[in-house]
């Protein structure tokens, strides 16, 4: 379990620990919700299941079907509009059907996904987490799955709104060091530091790429058919959109060899987070890489 960087805990009990009041309101969320929340490998264990029972429901069986039967349903509407049977009844209600039956799916999938995010243990999780945040604890990532955060911002289940109670700053957490456990975090390698600066650069160069060559094309076969010379500098068009593809299969080359790099340097800060160290909040590239399945 050590050696696998999505077992990396959002926060750990040597951190909900180091402040007492901390502390004292997380077992609180426990008796309420049924569970210690201060039990990392009981923690671990239970966000690994719930994340894994979301993912079976987000792309199960049902969502399959109900993508099959909405396609055919669209198709079968095109057909039917294209010129299908003279019929109406055979070629307007079997396509409404499917459909109707593909927007039922998929409400009951949301419907799933939703309760399951509403389980006892993910909505104290998420008072645990707010709590941390309020009493100036590090927390190291929020996951996508856990709030239920799609492609956009919107979050299903965010976290709760929590005000630490008055009484005095917060207590300092836990140095990166370790210092009451001995343990420290591993010094990040400089590959890493070049997968968080580079890690979402990209994305565009196939796109640029086909709009350049077949701009290129285009002005390659005007030139051919209205005699024009000029125009087969077009070429050069193609030439770019060659060298686009290049630098982009190059830049991904890259990113998939610093990315593995980062994993490894993820599982390092997993294993130094089980023996006692407080790991920081990561930056935004390698809490986008923890939230990618492997």
């Amino acid at each position: 379990m050590k050696n696998n960087p999505t077992d990396l805990l959002p926060v750990s009990a040597h951190a909900l620990s180091a402040d007492p009041r901390l502390r004292s309101v997380i077992r609180q969320f426990g008796s309420t919700y049924g569970y210690d929340y201060l039990d990392d490998g009981t923690v671990g264990r239970l966000l690994a299941e719930h994340e894994a029972s979301l993912r079976r429901t987000a792309s199960g069986g049902l969502v399959w079907s109900a993508g099959i039967a909405g396609t055919v349903g669209i198709a079968w509407l095109v057909w039917a509009a294209a010129g299908g049977p003279g019929n109406v009844g055979l070629a307007v209600a079997p396509p409404v059907v499917l459909l109707a039956l593909a927007v039922a799916a998929f409400v009951r999938v949301h419907r799933q996904g939703r309760r399951q995010l509403r389980h006892p243990f993910l909505e104290g999780y998420r008072h645990v987490l707010a709590a941390a945040l309020a009493h100036g604890v590090p927390v190291t990532l929020v996951p996508a799955w856990l709030t239920g955060r799609g492609g956009g911002e919107v979050e299903a289940a965010p976290l709760p709104s929590y005000t630490a109670p008055p009484g005095g700053a917060p207590a300092r957490p836990r140095s990166a060091r370790g210092a009451a456990t001995g343990a420290s975090l591993p010094p990040k390698p400089a590959a890493v530091a070049e997968y968080e600066r580079i890690a979402e650069q990209g994305g565009w160069h196939d796109e640029t790429g086909w709009i350049l060559v077949g701009a290129g094309a285009v002005g390659v076969g005007y030139a051919v058919v209205q005699d024009v010379p000029a125009a087969f500098a077009a070429v050069l068009l193609v030439g770019f959109g060659v060298w686009t593809w290049v630098a982009g299969y190059r830049l991904g080359r890259r990113q998939g060899e610093l990315a593995a790099e980062a994993r490894r340097y993820l599982s390092r800060l997993t294993e130094a987070q089980a023996a006692g160290a407080v790991v920081p909040e990561l930056s935004p590239s390698l809490r986008k890489l923890l939230d990618s399945p492997l």
